[in-house]
């Protein structure tokens, strides 16, 4: 359109406005529609971007409440100085523990002598250490060589090379010049005592003393309790192999301890109402979607789709459906005239508080008391979620379908437009050369004109 801009110099009639205004009513006819079909493909996408989104969400919620790990989370309750710790699956109880005999390790101090460099040794020797309840019989013999003239400090060197993990060996100083050895077994329980013996008789005498401070500070001991007054021993005060999943630690002799193993509820009724809330906002947004209102005139993007409108049937059929002669509006969820999520949480605690299992069986499912194989209700709803957001799923298709609707939509805007410039290309060409036409024609009338007038003027 490069001679448009000296377009109806020639005729002063057929000007460039008269061809903008042709253009504008073609576009109008054949352009714009297809503009607006675009605009309103791309906030399809951009709507069914949000759907996916909510649905992948929901899918989370229900997702989360259809494994049964949710039901692991257990609470502790104790009265007592027992100290219990619960691990994921640990099974719902109470008990009570009475603590007799703490577990305790085996304790010897020898006699004192005045330094640690003081010679404990007037010939070569072996000092014997057996480990173990019977002296006898012994778990573990345990042969320290001596030699003359060695010193308490390397005396206690030589039982720590030969005892490695078994002993702890460590030098005490208990006074002015007095330093005594001190031996403890590494573990607690009976079979960790300690039977020491001077076989050779080549050590101080000081060493054994009991007037010089040798003693027995403490024996071995096994811990003896009561679990729900059934009398248990272990050779620890830390107890895991008692109730599966349940850690155990006694703390104090002569204590009883009331313990109560509960459901943590909070977890899951956190989740109940997350998968409430995001059924109420996924169901809200597919309501402005779709909704046409009849007084206002509002359209929602999908109020012509059938698709969409059917999720929410889908879903609040899913949800309201009776599974194995139970149903959700029986564990505090209910729905309102509106199609609104409710969640009472002092129902489903209730649930979980009389009957954890039960509650368990309902949303995870497993095996019932008869045997049976029982599908969770929430297990049913992630399915039916499953086959709208799964990989190639109808969401997935859905949106494919939008996607090659507008690659159609800008294709046929493409070929419009080209369509149309090429046509007005051609009409601005034949104006201008229309216009010569009638710039001549007006010359020559000018001439013609002016010969009329000369003639007339004449006469």
């Amino acid at each position: 359109m490069a001679d448009i801009s000296s377009l109806g110099i020639g005729s002063g009639v057929l000007t460039s406005d008269v061809i903008d205004q042709l253009k504008e009513a073609d576009e109008s006819v054949i352009i714009k529609p297809i503009e607006n079909k675009i605009t309103l493909n791309n906030q399809k996408q951009d709507a069914e971007e949000l759907l996916t989104s909510l649905m992948k969400s929901f899918k989370a919620s229900a997702s989360a409440l259809s494994y049964d790990t949710i039901f692991d989370n257990k609470t502790v309750d104790i009265t007592g100085s027992a100290k219990v710790s619960v691990d994921a699956g640990a099974n719902v109880e109470s008990f009570t523990l009475e603590t007799t005999i703490l577990a305790k390790k085996d304790i010897t101090s020898f006699g004192s002598v005045a330094s640690d460099t003081t010679d404990i040794a007037a010939l070569d020797g072996t000092l014997e250490i057996k480990i173990g309840a019977d002296p006898l019989n012994p778990d573990k013999t345990i042969n320290v060589a001596y030699t003359a003239g060695m010193t308490l400090s390397q005396l206690s060197q030589a039982i720590t090379d030969e005892a490695g993990t078994d002993i702890s060996v460590s030098i005490l100083q208990t006074g002015d010049s007095a330093y005594n050895l001190v031996l403890t077994s590494a573990s607690t329980g009976e079979a960790s005592q300690l039977t020491i013996t001077d076989t050779s008789g080549n050590l101080s005498a000081d060493l054994f003393d009991v007037a010089n401070g040798y003693e027995k500070v403490q024996t071995a001991t096994d811990a003896e309790f009561k679990y729900n007054g059934i009398t248990v021993t272990r050779s620890t005060n830390d107890i895991d192999d008692l109730i599966l999943g349940v850690n155990i630690t006694l703390k104090e002799e002569g204590d009883i301890s009331n313990v109560d193993i509960k459901q943590d509820t909070s977890n899951i009724i956190d989740e109940l109402q997350l998968f409430v809330d995001s059924y109420n906002t996924l169901m809200q947004n597919i309501s402005d979607m779709t909704i046409k209102d009849e007084e206002t005139g509002a359209e929602g993007v999908f109020n012509s789709s059938s698709f969409v409108k059917s999720i929410s049937r889908d879903l609040t059929r899913a949800i309201t459906s009776i599974s194995n002669g139970d149903s959700l509006l029986n564990y505090g969820i209910d729905l309102d005239r509106y199609g609104t999520l409710t969640l009472d949480q002092s129902v489903i605690k209730t649930k979980l508080q009389d009957d954890p299992d039960g509650v368990k069986l309902f949303f995870t499912g497993g095996t019932d008391t008869n045997g049976d194989n029982i599908t969770g209700i929430f297990e049913t709803i992630d399915d039916k979620l499953n086959s709208y957001t799964g990989y190639g799923k109808l969401l997935s298709s859905f949106q494919t379908e939008l996607e090659t609707e507008g690659e159609s939509l800008n294709d046929s805007y493409l070929r419009a437009r080209e369509s149309l410039d090429a046509r007005y290309e051609i009409m601005t060409q034949r104006f201008i050369a229309y216009d010569a036409m009638i710039s001549r024609l007006n010359s020559q009338f000018s001439s013609l004109q002016m010969m009329i007038d000369t003639e007339a003027n004449a006469k």
